[in-house]
């Protein structure tokens, strides 16, 4: 006899803390068995077969881990979940990497997933491809599913850690993340809370530049990886991926500066459109200078890639060193808006590769604006005071200055 809804749930509710702790104290027989009665309560809970073949995995059941993960695909790609379906494939393969029906399923799903990725209007609970991949050319993308990775990481845990330097992306296929960041001398704030579907970790991917960001898994996470490695591989077969990785570490750095940057948040959407077409590339050679203290910054400067020194020269001649500006930094905007000159000389420390946007885009698109110029106002005010201050106290400069 069935039971009612509500004592069932109850049941199921029962049945996973028991797991957990049972999981906790070491016991994954146990835990095991706790499954199995979700599953059969539940027959449609996917995250509980997914612990049931872990679990048989765990306890060196291989055979029913397979069959269990094979259920699991089958389920995922007829509700159109196309990169659970993948992810449940590579755990197969992961037990039994000579499985010759997954190995087909595999194909199929790819190309599956390859067929949403094309399509224009996707139903709304299929997760989108990540813009990255959308932008890949179908061989590549193909290509490149066929060599994710899958990562499982136990909640409470990190992903990814502020400050490393960052050599893969993630897909969150199953748990959920906290994205948190720690700003120098403050306490940790989160970001943003991702469920399955999301992917992060790209830019520091792309770029070979530190994480932003901590990244750690609020339930137990399944994730799919995309390593620097993958990329570097596919790009010996495929030249047309730089250009593609490029236009979208291009695109992302914009889109973030035109959204998060005090000088353009006034602006509306189209505006910022308009101005991100207007950006231009400029690669330099190393020991180019790019702003002359005492003179006026004729475009402003985004450093897509690379890095710069940063001079400042007092009239004895002493010169003081600045914070180097790495991949991501905005410079030349206060001199081009107020018309002021520049404090510091930037030279290119490294070969950089650059976006700028012009005066007369500047003038014609951004200036205009009566919010741009209050924010530019307090911006500029704010960066002398604070460099004023520690020219006087002869202390290390650390921060922004005015350039």
């Amino acid at each position: 006899m069935a039971l009612p809804p509500s004592e069932a749930q109850q049941l199921v509710r029962q049945y996973k803390d028991s797991a957990a702790a049972n999981i906790l104290q070491g016991k994954p027989a146990e835990a095991l068995a706790d499954y199995r009665k979700v599953v059969e309560l539940s027959p449609n809970d996917s995250a509980a077969r997914l612990k049931v073949a872990e679990l048989l995995a765990q306890l060196g059941q291989r055979q029913e881990a397979v069959r269990e993960f094979h259920h699991l695909a089958i389920r995922y790609a007829a509700e159109g979940q196309t990169l659970h379906a993948i992810a449940a494939c590579k755990l197969i393969l992961a037990l039994d990497p000579g499985h010759q029906e997954t190995q087909e399923n595999l194909a199929s799903l790819i190309a599956m997933q390859d067929t949403e990725q094309g399509t224009e209007a996707a139903p709304l609970d299929k997760p989108a491809p990540t813009p990255l991949f959308s932008q890949l050319p179908r061989e590549v993308f193909l290509a490149l599913l066929g060599m994710l990775e899958v990562r499982r990481v136990p909640g409470g845990e990190p992903i990814i850690t502020e400050g490393e330097r960052g050599s893969s992306m993630f897909i969150l296929v199953h748990g959920t993340v906290r994205v948190v960041h720690t700003p120098e001398n403050s306490l940790p704030h989160t970001l943003a809370e991702l469920s399955e579907g999301s992917f992060f970790g790209e830019m520091a991917l792309i770029s070979d530049t530190p994480r932003t960001a901590t990244v750690i898994a609020t339930r137990d996470c399944t994730l799919l990886e995309v390593t620097r490695e993958m990329l570097t591989r596919l790009g010996t077969h495929f030249p047309s991926l730089e250009q593609v990785v490029h236009q979208f570490y291009k695109e992302r750095l914009l889109d973030d500066l035109l959204r998060s940057n005090p000088l353009f948040q006034p602006l509306s959407d189209e505006q910022k459109r308009a101005i991100s077409q207007r950006f231009q590339s400029r690669s330099v050679e190393p020991g180019t200078v790019l702003l002359q203290q005492g003179q006026r910054s004729n475009a402003l400067y985004l450093l897509l890639r690379g890095r710069c020194f940063v001079v400042h020269q007092d009239p004895e001649g002493t010169e003081r060193s600045y914070p180097d500006m790495t991949e991501g930094a905005l410079f030349g905007e206060i001199s081009l808006l107020l018309d002021l000159r520049v404090t510091a000389t930037v030279r290119s420390a490294t070969p950089c590769l650059l976006l700028v946007l012009d005066q007369e885009t500047v003038k014609e698109l951004v200036l205009p604006h009566p919010e741009v110029r209050r924010a530019l106002t307090q911006l500029s005010r704010e960066r002398l005071d604070r460099t004023a201050a520690m020219l006087a106290e002869g202390a290390e400069v650390q921060g922004s200055f005015l350039i």
